[in-house]
């Protein structure tokens, strides 16, 4: 992994993103901005990372991230359109963050998006089926938690260790499972 994390230096010198004051990068993380905008990629003000990846797709996505969050080890957020994470969200480690299929569920369309990877890079052109992904304010997702496209967490809510969450959550809730359900309201202010 460090072969390719410095061959990603040498292609992308510059930060492939923006950064808030007062913010943390840690060394684990990897950002893979394949298109190298700046403003697709945007983490706020006195936000600590230490997310194993970021990967914005090479046919587009957007990740933006608040203020004052957090976002633990060996998380991997991919987008191939746009997840907003709200302010003083708490993002646990292990977990996963799609906004898209990844791949094309056709298998000879799968493999020529695999082939065109390993020879090209990321696509260029590709139907993903991207939904995007809204994670609001104090939002906590526990350990080892897979969001998919299309999802919306509403403010304050709290997503369960190891849950899939696959529907929105509304707003002050605890959700958790396989599939995620509304375990309880909560009760904040």
């Amino acid at each position: 992994m460090n072969f390719l994390k410095r061959i990603f230096r040498k292609l992308f010198p510059k930060r492939p993103y923006i950064l808030g004051k007062n913010s943390v990068i840690y060394p684990c993380v990897d950002m893979s901005n394949v298109n190298g905008r700046k403003e697709d990629l945007v983490i706020g003000d006195n936000t600590h990372v230490r997310a194993e990846l970021f990967m914005i797709l090479g046919h587009g996505g957007k990740i933006i991230i608040g203020d004052y969050c957090f976002v633990g080890r060996n998380t991997h957020i991919w987008s191939g359109k746009s997840i907003k994470i709200g302010n003083r969200v708490l993002i646990s480690h292990n977990c996963n963050i799609f906004d898209n299929d990844t791949h094309p569920k056709d298998p000879i369309d799968r493999h020529l998006q695999y082939k065109e990877i390993i020879t090209k890079g990321q696509p260029k052109e590709i139907d993903l089926k991207e939904e995007e992904v809204v994670i609001e304010d104090d939002v906590w997702i526990g350990a080892n938690v897979t969001i998919m496209k299309g999802v919306k967490i509403g403010e304050r809510s709290i997503i369960g260790a190891n849950s899939l969450v696959l529907d929105n959550v509304p707003e002050d809730c605890f959700f958790a499972g396989n599939p995620a359900k509304l375990i309880k309201k909560l009760d904040n202010p």
